[in-house]
């Protein structure tokens, strides 16, 4: 079969539909469609890696073994030396007697000579309390860690410069700053102390020992315990054997060339990369005014901006403004001005692109002014890969100092952490930065040097897209990087049921490739316009109009915007006449059937006469030839209409062939870097079946924006809250854009322009002259094919068959064949994650279900009865107890509310009370894992194991933690039990294992058998959560006890569904079976 491929890819699913050609391939039949749906992989409340709590945790793992080790070191050391014993030692940290103030000792150490077991104290605790040791974090960003805790390393210097104290210990003793603790306190830094300082201390107490005639205070042992207690292992090392995470891993991560295969690519921090990125923007550059005159920059221009790009660390669009004389009317092509003023809007827009440079430059002014202008271009790349390479200042100074780097030039550069690698090496961008300089754009740059531009000729094709390959390593956003991974999956599962396509289409979310911030920016927008235009649709209703269309919403909001009036007669329009057919229309500025632009800023609004007149003209070429209107159209304009891309479409003069094809590209085909990249990957690696009529061009991105306008005039709803559907009707859609389908919009749009028009026009692609009162377009909106939207909806319903049959459609032999979409979820099987949340508590009420914790008070909440809930023991403090309770009847049992405040211990009067931050709560728990002499409660659940007895089906929990013991445990919730009377299931009754988004089929009593994806259980309900397969519906709360049928079945990425049979209970490495 001869078909194309519709691809809807967002960052959460992707849509697709198979559409049959015709002998010209063209689509003539919805073969098959579906949607698969996948998780994000990212932290959903702040867009943080998932992997971050494990890496995190493994962090933590290395340092307390790491800490432990070098304890261990200290301790052979002192027994090395004979300083004292391992058995005087364990005598000294566990003797009845009270031990002096080690920062006592630590003062001592330098005015008299101390005991063997004080000396040992002292020596142990500064390898325990060794200071911070920055790794190369800048301490100017304060809000990071390193950054709070650097700015008090620096605070604690100046008080012992300040005071006199000559070491820390002595500073921590007698300083009334560290009277009440010694330690930091939650996100208290103050009491911080860098490394060094703690080594001078170690130095000048092992001198004073020695003057003491300490016979344990030899410089050899000073040595060896200034080893040990200063090592610590390079970042660039990374962890030792066998850790697979060893070696510097920024290394391993770095990729060649996109032109010189053999080459490393460049750091983005290297200065020739940073120039190169320079002159592309600057030759992209062009001047456009609205007489519509659009220019590139001239030689003189090109260079004043680049040495204005060395003079000013910050520079923005308004200073390059001001150095070039351009005039007012002169914009950029590259800024949108919106509705904010051109000065504000120039002055934000940034043009940093030698960002690393001044950087550079600023540390490197502090050894010696304009010292970076003695460096070579070879020095400044240097700089640029060593610091972006490596992060251990040991191993940047090496490099640096063996380049001919002074050791006060390495100290400077040392705090610059720049990251990221560009796509190019430094051997190609110095062959291709000669032809920018001369003001090639960047295709003609790359071809000059002698490389093939696309850089995309891999002459092996598959049958199926490769899974792994090097150009995928380019992505590095795991949002991306799974949403280009699934749709590999769908378009080799599509492959493999149909054969090869001869064409893919594909559209991309907006949201791929965006960042968690720009994203949640985007919802926001999202949400606002549509408070707004539910705002705007209301008062409509109050107008009388009971059901408001979308194009009503729209013509309401311009004719706001307008204040009422017509834009281009300047008439009154009645807001009772507004939505009365052939009063007022909203009227495309820039000629759709030209721009392909249905954005809301080429929408105006105006009385149906004019538009009639204005056919497919431009505003200004309707008017011309009545100056006074024009003159007062003109004056309209430009003080009333406060965004400049729609003042711009408003005054434009004439229509250009450039304007044409650039609107023409800019709105039919996406050119995100991500769409880009798949459209590349796909026709580099895909076989395709032959197409006579097709072309080259085997792989379409589309613009979002054509796709919308299609959907909409085709009549098609897109309900996002009912479910995932709409993602099959998109790819359908998607399939449908092509050449051919353009020129039958452009030909409908033409006519409908110009339907009112007594003149011809001419077709600029065909040069055809057409009469515009020739109905031989159609009045109706061109579809794919006859039935199109009538197909597609079957094809979308609950029971395709049942309506292809009653629209009778022709394409269908036996309708009865078709089923309906079964969306495919991508199933969760990670046995990954904590083993236990993180909070440790007291495990003396286990036994009988419950733990004790303690909670911020901010957490505190009110019960049904208005009584705080799960307060432990009340009684204990009735006083504290009902002053809370009190505060938090004030706030409607808000604690966030109640105690945004501090608040105190209420006492006698005239007694200072303390602060109140945490109580201690009970709460139930029947499943706990130990941790120490604590509990904890579990961590995640990885699956549920399904067994069915006589009585009914029983499910048990297996958590993280089940994983690593001997056993998988057999005990089956029962609802509203402990632990204790849990049930015991036998293996012989084993099922199957239900892993989130598992498909299950099952039936309650006197209902029919439903299909829904297993999303989570619940242990003291004993219940299941389910969701249908497109999100229309779900149940929180399943018994599975009762049903009489549950069965378990499998869902291929196309949605097609087979039973699971049976299962053999899954045993973890090292378990007992």
């Amino acid at each position: 079969m001869n078909y194309r491929l519709g691809l809807d890819i967002g960052i959460t699913s992707v849509g697709w539909a198979v559409l049959e050609h015709n002998e010209e391939q063209e689509p003539i039949k919805i073969v098959d469609l579906g949607v698969r749906i996948f998780d994000r992989p990212e932290n959903p409340k702040d867009g943080s890696s998932l992997a971050q709590p494990r890496r995190e945790a493994r962090s933590a793992r290395r340092r307390l073994r790491r800490h432990r080790h070098r304890l261990e070191r200290i301790k052979r050391l002192l027994e090395e030396y004979d300083t004292i014993s391992q058995s005087d030692l364990e005598d000294l940290f566990h003797s009845p007697q009270p031990l002096a103030d080690v920062y006592e000792l630590r003062h001592q150490g330098i005015h008299r000579q101390l005991a063997n077991h004080e000396w040992a104290r002292v020596l142990i605790h500064l390898a325990q309390r060794r200071g911070f040791k920055s790794n190369r974090k800048n301490e100017k960003d304060k809000e990071k860690e390193d950054g709070k805790l650097l700015a008090a390393v620096k605070t604690n210097q100046e008080i012992m410069l300040e005071k006199g104290y000559r070491t820390v210990g002595e500073m921590f003793y007698l300083d009334h700053k560290f009277a009440s603790h010694k330690r930091n306190k939650a996100e208290d830094y103050g009491h911080t102390i860098s490394r060094q300082q703690v080594l001078d201390e170690v130095s000048l107490l092992f001198e004073r020992q020695r003057d003491f005639n300490n016979p344990y205070a030899k410089v050899e042992f000073e040595q060896a315990y200034t080893d040990i207690v200063s090592g610590q292992r390079s970042f660039d090392l990374g962890p030792g054997d066998p850790s697979p995470y060893g070696g510097n891993l920024i290394e391993k991560m770095r990729g060649n060339c996109t032109f010189e295969k053999d080459e490393p690519r460049a750091a983005k921090a290297c200065y020739s990369f940073e120039l190169f990125n320079l002159y592309q923007k600057i030759n992209s550059i062009r001047i456009e005014s609205s007489q519509d005159i659009s220019r590139l920059l001239a030689s003189e221009e090109r260079e004043l901006i680049v040495q204005l790009a060395h003079q000013k660390a910050d520079l923005n669009y308004g200073i390059i403004r001001r150095t070039l004389g351009l005039t007012e009317e002169q914009r950029f092509n590259s800024l949108t001005y919106g509705s904010d003023d051109i000065v504000e809007t120039e002055k934000k827009s940034k043009f940093n692109y030698l960002k690393s440079w001044h950087e550079i430059r600023k540390a490197l002014d502090s050894v010696s002014k304009g010292r970076i202008q003695q460096l070579s271009i070879e020095q400044a790349d240097l700089i640029g890969e060593t610091l972006t390479l490596y992060k251990n200042e040991e191993t940047i100074s090496k490099k640096l100092l063996a380049a001919d780097f002074s050791k006060h030039d390495v100290e400077a550069l040392l705090p610059l952490t720049p990251r990221g690698f560009s796509h190019l090496s430094l051997k190609a961008i110095r062959r291709i930065l000669p032809h920018l300089e001369q003001g090639y754009v960047y295709s003609e740059a790359t071809t000059l040097a002698g490389y093939n531009f696309r850089a995309h000729d891999n002459s092996t094709k598959y049958k199926f897209l490769p899974l792994s390959d090097p150009q995928l390593n380019d992505i590095t956003n795991p949002v991306v990087r799974r949403a280009v991974s699934q749709s590999i999956k769908v378009i080799n599962a599509v492959v493999r049921k149909y054969g090869s396509p001869q064409l893919i289409c594909i559209e991309l979310s907006r949201e791929m490739g965006k960042n968690f911030n720009d994203r949640k920016e985007i919802e926001k927008q999202i949400k606002q316009n549509t408070a707004l235009n539910e705002q705007v649709r209301n008062k409509i209703i109050e107008y009388g109009n009971p059901n408001p269309t979308g194009q009503d919403i729209v013509k309401m909001k311009l004719w706001q915007e307008q204040d009422g009036r017509c834009a281009y007669s300047g008439d009154h329009i009645p807001i009772e006449r507004l939505f009365e057919p052939g009063v007022a229309d909203v009227d495309h500025i820039v000629p759709y059937s030209i721009s392909f632009d249905d954005s809301y800023t080429n929408k105006a609004l105006v009385k149906s006469s004019e538009n009639r007149q204005k056919g497919n003209l431009l505003p200004c070429e309707y008017m011309k030839n009545d100056p006074a209107k024009l003159e007062r159209f003109t004056v309209w304009v430009n003080t009333s209409v406060r965004n400049y891309n729609k003042r711009q479409r408003l005054l434009k003069r004439a229509i250009t062939d450039e304007d044409r094809n650039k609107w023409k590209e800019r709105q039919l085909n996406d050119t995100k870097y991500i769409s880009r990249f798949m459209l590349n990957y796909i026709r580099d690696n895909l076989q395709f079946a032959p197409a006579e009529y097709l072309g080259k061009r085997r792989v379409i991105a589309v613009n979002g924006s054509i796709t919308a306008y299609m959907r909409k005039r085709w009549g098609l709803k897109k309900d996002r809250l009912a479910g995932d559907l709409h993602h099959a009707q998109d790819a359908v859609v998607v399939a449908c854009v092509t050449e051919t389908m353009i020129r039958r919009i452009t030909r409908y749009s033409q006519y409908y322009e110009t339907r009112y028009s007594p003149n011809h026009f001419v077709d600029h692609e065909t040069g055809e002259i057409i009469n515009a009162r020739q109905e031989r377009f159609g009045v109706k909106f061109v579809e794919p094919w006859e039935n199109f939207r009538l197909e597609l909806e079957s094809r979308l319903s609950d029971d395709p068959a049942i309506r292809i049959s009653a629209y009778n459609l022709k394409n269908y032999l036996n309708p009865e064949e078709v089923k309906p979409i079964f969306v495919s979820r991508m199933p969760t099987r990670k046995n990954r994650g904590p083993a236990h949340k993180e909070t440790i508590r007291s495990p003396r009420l286990a036994e009988e279900g419950f733990f004790v914790s303690k909670v911020n008070i901010t957490d505190l909440t009110l019960d049904a009865d208005g009584q705080i809930k799960g307060y432990y023991q009340p009684q204990s403090d009735l006083r504290l107890y009902e002053a809370l309770r009190s505060r938090l009847r004030e706030f409607n049992g808000d604690g966030k509310k109640a105690f945004k405040e501090p608040f105190y211990k209420p006492t006698d009067t005239g007694k200072s009370a303390p602060q109140v931050k945490k109580i201690k709560v009970i709460e139930r728990s029947n499943l706990n894992v130990s941790v120490g002499s604590g509990i904890a409660a579990n961590g995640d659940m990885v699956r549920v194991d399904v067994f069915k007895t006589e009585e009914g089906y029983y499910w048990v929990p297996i958590y993280v933690a089940d994983t690593v013991k001997g056993n998988l445990p057999n005990k089956a919730s029962v609802a509203s039990k402990p632990y204790d009377l849990w049930k015991t299931m036998k293996d012989d009754d084993f099922v199957f294992s239900l892993y989130p988004n598992d498909l299950i089929r099952f039936q309650r009593e006197k209902d029919k058998d439903e299909f829904m994806y297993y999303k989570k259980a619940g242990i003291s309900t004993a219940s299941i959560s389910v969701e249908s397969h497109d999100r229309s519906c779900s149940i929180p709360s399943l018994g599975v006890k009762t049903l009489l049928l549950l069965e378990k079945w499998e869902v291929d990425v196309l949605g097609d569904r087979n039973r699971v049979k049976k299962e053999n209970r899954q045993y973890f490495p090292g378990q007992i079976r």
